[in-house]
């Protein structure tokens, strides 16, 4: 099985990507590091992102003509071709959702460059044009939060503009079916009307493949007992319009304007991680920003605020939220399992958090209301 491990860059390389692509043939990379696997951005197979620093007036690392940062999106192009009902979207297909995001939402992402010749580099990629800051100027969310750099006035105010801009990517990027996403002009054979048959024919997909990779789970059975319980009660049958969900988007992938640079005056969203392996057309309530609905109540006035509609009305909409969480540790395994394809190499955080999270939410669905 490919492996992310297996894809690595040079500097040469990307300098050469980056005359290709550039207009300013003078720009030269000083910088090349892979964006920290944090949060819910699972290590997926064959799938990196990284962070490159230019400078201009050639290699010269102190000149202070054009500094710029970029990112650059690699896959090898066997990685995601597979059309499983979980697989991860292809860049293809990514670029496609960036494109649409851009075209609806005021959604900080960047027209990015979609290349599959493997004229340079024997990967398919997604490069972001450059901006005009450099990586030392921005830090992701997750990063200032873990620092301390954010005071209690200036987190609210971000967790405000992710909740607009979920609402924007919600009520303004819809479509008619559910599902894995496509490329432009194209649809599934059999298109989906309903995100319940959806939904739980990923998560029962989902569950299987972890099953079949041999991942030892005492709640395989409960699992099952509790999902056939919400069918028969309609849990997920309550959504009209699928949105495009980000899915596993996190503060890991949100970038700021560094809080401590003298020429930050107030932190803001500078720029977001095109990391869109599991995206696809859902429920809202999905998105794993409303993780824990009790501690995200400014981007819930944000997101509601901004046109965003009501995600918890009946106890039922909770209930739904503790299988979506319970979707997401699965994911997070699957996507370890895929990347290594031995349950000893996924990281002891994220392996510990995804076992508790599991427990926990069987242990919660024993229980919980369908009504």
């Amino acid at each position: 099985m490919s492996s992310a491990q297996d894809i690595s860059l040079s500097i040469e390389r990307v300098e050469k990507l980056i005359q290709k692509h550039v207009l300013s043939s003078d720009l030269a990379v000083v910088k090349l590091a892979e964006a920290k696997n944090h949060g819910f951005r699972c290590q997926t197979a064959g799938f990196k992102i990284y962070v490159i620093d230019l400078h201009g007036g050639g290699k010269d690392k102190d000149s202070t003509k054009t500094t710029a940062s970029c990112f650059l999106t690699i896959s090898k192009p066997d990685s995601t071709e597979s059309s499983g009902a979980n697989s991860p979207n292809t860049l293809a297909v990514i670029h496609t959702l960036l494109a649409l995001i851009r075209d609806k939402t005021s959604i900080p992402i960047s027209d990015s460059i979609l290349d599959t010749s493997h004229d340079i580099i024997p990967f398919d990629f997604l490069l972001s044009p450059p901006t005009p800051f450099s990586s030392s100027d921005i830090i992701t969310l997750r990063e200032a939060k873990a620092q301390g750099l954010l005071d209690a006035k200036h987190q609210a105010l971000i967790d405000l503009q992710i909740g607009q801009l979920l609402a924007q990517l919600h009520t303004n990027v819809q479509n008619d079916w559910y599902g894995r996403p496509a490329l432009k002009g194209e649809e599934p054979s059999e298109p989906s009307y309903s995100w319940q048959e959806t939904f739980t024919l990923l998560f029962d997909t989902l569950l299987s493949r972890v099953k079949e990779k041999g991942y030892d789970l005492p709640q395989y059975s409960d699992i099952q007992t509790h999902m056939s319980r919400a069918i028969a009660f309609s849990v997920f049958d309550d959504v009209e319009v699928p949105s495009l969900v980000w899915f596993t988007g996190s503060d890991a992938d949100i970038y700021l304007s560094l809080p401590t640079s003298p020429s930050t005056k107030t932190p803001g969203i500078v720029a977001i991680l095109p990391s869109m392996p599991y995206t696809l057309w859902g429920d809202p309530l999905l998105e794993t920003f409303f993780l824990q609905l009790e501690s995200c109540k400014a981007i819930l006035e944000g997101y509601t605020g901004s046109g965003g509609g009501a995600l918890v009305s009946f106890p039922r909409q909770k209930t739904k939220r503790v299988w979506y969480t319970l979707f997401l540790a699965l994911t997070v395994l699957d996507g370890y399992l895929s990347s290594s394809d031995n349950a000893q190499e996924i990281p002891e955080d994220k392996k510990k958090w995804a076992e508790e999270t599991i427990a926990e939410c069987t242990e919660v669905l024993k229980t919980a209301p369908c009504y």
